[in-house]
């Protein structure tokens, strides 16, 4: 892949599109929550959770700047097998997840422009088309792209900071709970996708091998970090606070276009009546498209990188003559896009974020381990390492270990069973692909000798008895949270 030349303004640009582009999808948790618990959510997932995270990437990604980011740094961690499933639980996330923002961009331009399923159809495969030639034509592209997009964005969401304060009339955190009497149900149902609004972080570092000067990588974090966080919580505070007394429960996705639902565009609405509401419509759909533009750039590094290691068919890793992009990557992710697109947004949240939650539970034993290889008094002077010795990288690795674990286990038992299925997935591809390809044992079979028996590389075996183990012990702690909440 040819090296393009990224500033880490650019890589916070494209950092924003990827992680949040805008406030979109908090509606959801204003009304099954509460007010104020949204509030302190996305207060508080910064620091607990945000900040960990960007760090264990900053501090891997400057260790191992490698095309494929995760999927690199657990091969090199703890070899093939959990390599490839950190890969797998990546692309996966990435052929889910782009479906939603097509999603979005179907539903915003109907109510824009009042459209049929027909006409949102062939809307969503313009934006599709469109975004594929760009993601085609090179990452520079990508990168302008999304801080174009990402300027606008903020400005409009400032605009509704300031139309909010100007109309404030009401405590934005009363209530606190939607049901002050079951609070941990409130948690339940708001945490999951309160996380959600806080992920990506890692997939910026899934390009790393393009970069001219990796070390942007941590200094983008710093900038986009914040960012994220205000672009979340000002424009939250500003509109909670400037309806009516008791209004929180009205709100929804399709708040500011309805006259029944409250969100983001009513205060546009509220002051500058029709237009107000189109604007923000049309910020809304350039927003998905951002977003939607970054991932295909993330994603189609994904499976690429797993071809390149025999560990996926050989097709996926065309790139085109220039080195500018994958383009069989590309296409597959634009195509998935179309077929994801049909779900609802919760719905295609509900089915991806096991294999977000999977990789940060993941992401500190592999920051960890890469010490170990790569000792920090060796690393060079300029390289970013998270501060406080081990105390520093243990304290930001459990945070993120606990958090991720936690809300993976607050899922229904009947739900948790499908949610382990989805995981065991990157099994089951492990043994089809390494019998079919070989896998590293076909570039280093010294390095990496195969079992005469399985046709697996050598310890596999033990490395899927473990994934057992794991995956009963998240159950019994599943039943013991549902249980919990209960009684609670």
């Amino acid at each position: 892949m040819r090296k393009s030349n990224i500033s880490a303004l650019g890589i916070a640009f494209m950092l924003f599109c990827l992680v949040s582009a805008g406030a979109f999808g908090i509606e959801e948790i204003i009304s099954s929550s509460g007010p104020g618990l949204t509030l302190i959510i996305l207060i508080v997932l910064p620091v607990v959770w945000a900040h960990p995270i960007s760090r264990l990437v900053a501090e891997a990604n400057a260790v191992l700047p490698r095309e494929g980011g995760i999927y690199a740094w657990a091969k090199e961690a703890f070899g093939e097998f959990w390599g490839f499933q950190a890969g797998w639980w990546t692309s996966m996330d990435t052929y889910i997840s782009s479906g939603a923002y097509i999603a979005m961009v179907g539903g915003y331009t109907a109510q824009l422009l009042t459209l049929d399923d027909a006409g949102s159809f062939i809307v969503k495969l313009l934006v599709v088309g469109c975004f594929t030639v760009i993601n085609l034509v090179g990452l520079v592209e990508v990168e302008r792209i999304s801080s174009f997009f990402s300027v606008l964005i903020l400005v409009v969401f400032g605009m509704a900071v300031v139309f909010g304060f100007m109309n404030w009339q009401t405590n934005p955190f009363d209530p606190i709970f939607a049901d002050p009497d079951a609070p941990m149900d409130c948690l339940a149902q708001s945490i999951g996708l309160g996380i959600w609004m806080y992920c990506g972080y890692e997939c910026i570092a899934a390009m790393s091998g393009e970069y001219e000067d990796s070390r942007n990588v941590a200094k983008g974090f710093r900038i986009a970090l914040p960012l994220i966080a205000l672009s979340y919580i000002l424009p939250t505070l500003a509109c909670l606070g400037a309806y009516p007394v008791g209004s929180w429960t009205e709100w929804g996705i399709e708040g500011g276009f309805s006259d029944e639902v409250l969100g983001f565009g009513t205060i546009f609405s509220q002051v500058l009546g029709h237009t107000g509401v189109a604007i923000f419509l049309i910020v809304a759909i350039m927003s998905q498209c951002t977003i939607y533009n970054t991932y295909l750039a993330s994603g189609s590094r994904s499976f690429w990188v797993l071809s390149e290691d025999n560990l996926f068919p050989q097709f996926i890793r065309k790139v085109d003559r220039s080195g500018r992009s994958p383009y069989v990557g590309v296409l597959t992710i634009a195509l998935s896009s179309l077929v994801f697109s049909q779900f609802d947004f919760v719905s295609i949240v509900e089915m991806n974020i096991v294999f977000i939650l999977a990789r940060y539970m993941f992401l500190g034993f592999i920051v960890g381990r890469l010490r170990k290889l790569y000792p920090v008094e060796q690393r060079p002077s300029d390289m970013y390492v998270i501060g406080g010795g081990k105390l520093g990288l243990g304290l930001y690795a459990a945070l993120t270990f606990c958090i991720a674990t936690f809300v993976l286990c607050l899922n229904p038992v009947a739900d948790f069973l499908a949610t382990m299925l989805f995981l065991a997935s990157g099994v089951v591809a492990y043994v089809v692909f390494k019998r079919l390809y070989g896998g590293l044992s076909q570039v280093d079979p010294k390095r990496h000798p195969l079992d005469p028996k399985t046709r697996l590389a050598v310890g596999d075996t033990k490395r899927i008895g473990l994934f057992v183990l794991m995956t009963a012990g998240l159950f019994v702690l599943n039943a013991l949270m549902n249980a919990f909440l209960l009684t609670a």
